[in-house]
């Protein structure tokens, strides 16, 4: 039985492919192809440019050497051929550029190290097939800075910006390591006093957040580790009250203070983790003998009430009442 179907189906092709529809598709399909052809061999034997990347190394580096500021990984070369030239470097990579250290160092002193343009050029013109020309190489200024291992402990400074949402704050940003190591030459390591990083953008934070973040180049320096860990540590503002004494200072010893009330609430705003370690006596309302004679000088019978001392991170401070009743009683009479 499947014998007899592969016979029938094979019919149908035959028949199909040997129709009349099939004949002019086979005919124009035919020409179709022959037109591309033409076309491909007029577009090859036009000119056109392109661009190519050429590897650079650095070669017979001193083991006692550090390079701080490397060559570029390739070359970008601009080169103007036939089509048909250019397609041949489809298939034919151009070799590596290899600069020996000992052409261009002095390994007595640390320096940067020019490469003229003329032996670039030179020795991409070499690698470069038949009649194809150079038309530029960029970069087009090529060096490299070493050293003989010349460094300094450096910090690390933040660049950018690093905010939190309205309800939260930053406690603080830090980053690990704080210090990098740099690799220069003396008169870069004299007048560098931090390292940057690159910009970074951490707005509307509320959460504790850690990124990864690049540290900015510096010419002719090598910096170890060249990235760095980021962390914002953020909290929560939230609102508490708390009651506080008002303190006296500087009276004779036959007199007292006496407030009414004796104690002030005071409500603030402060992280929720630095609420945990504030106390009431972290929070001073004082007045000064001086200050109540003064008071009374003036005719006053209220005492304004202020905080001589507030906590580092507590704001938007609100103290309820803001003047009290007071009296100064003789301590001699009342015994």
């Amino acid at each position: 039985m499947d014998k007899y179907r592969l016979q029938s189906y094979w019919s149908k092709l035959r028949e199909s492919l040997l129709s009349h529809k099939s004949k002019e598709l086979g005919v124009f399909s035919f020409f179709l192809l022959l037109s591309a052809g033409f076309w491909l061999l007029q577009t090859l034997d036009e000119t056109f440019e392109t661009d190519l990347l050429v590897p650079i190394e650095l070669t017979d580096v001193p083991d006692d050497i550090v390079i701080t500021s490397p060559l570029p990984s390739h070359l970008r070369v601009t080169v103007k051929d036939k089509g048909t030239g250019l397609v041949r470097y489809w298939h034919h990579k151009l070799d590596t550029i290899r600069v020996s250290f000992s052409s261009y160092g002095n390994v007595s002193v640390s320096g940067r190290v020019r490469i003229s343009q003329s032996d670039i050029q030179k020795a991409l013109q070499s690698r470069l097939l038949g009649d194809t020309k150079l038309q530029a190489v960029r970069p087009d200024t090529l060096e490299f800075y070493y050293n003989h291992g010349l460094h300094a402990l450096v910090p690390v400074a933040i660049a950018g910006e690093v905010d939190t949402n309205p309800h939260y704050y930053l406690l603080d940003v830090q980053t690990s390591p704080s210090m990098v190591e740099v690799y220069a030459m003396a008169s870069t390591l004299d007048t560098l006093t931090a390292v940057p990083t690159v910009p970074v953008n951490l707005t509307d934070l509320k959460e504790n957040t850690t990124i990864e973040v690049d540290l900015a180049p510096i010419r002719g320096a090598k910096i170890e580790p060249s990235k760095v860990m980021l962390t914002a540590n953020v909290d929560v503002y939230m609102e508490n009250t708390i009651e506080v004494p008002i303190v006296s200072l500087n009276f004779p010893g036959d007199k007292q203070l006496r407030t009414f009330p004796s104690t002030v609430k005071v409500t603030y705003t402060v992280g929720y983790s630095r609420n945990r370690e504030l106390t009431r006596d972290n929070f001073v309302s004082l007045v000064t003998y001086e200050e109540i004679l003064e008071l009374r000088r003036q005719g006053k019978t209220m005492l304004p009430v202020q905080l001589k001392t507030v906590p580092e991170g507590v704001t938007n401070v609100r103290i309820d009442p803001k003047e009290v009743d007071f009296l100064i009683e003789d301590v001699s009479e009342k015994e």
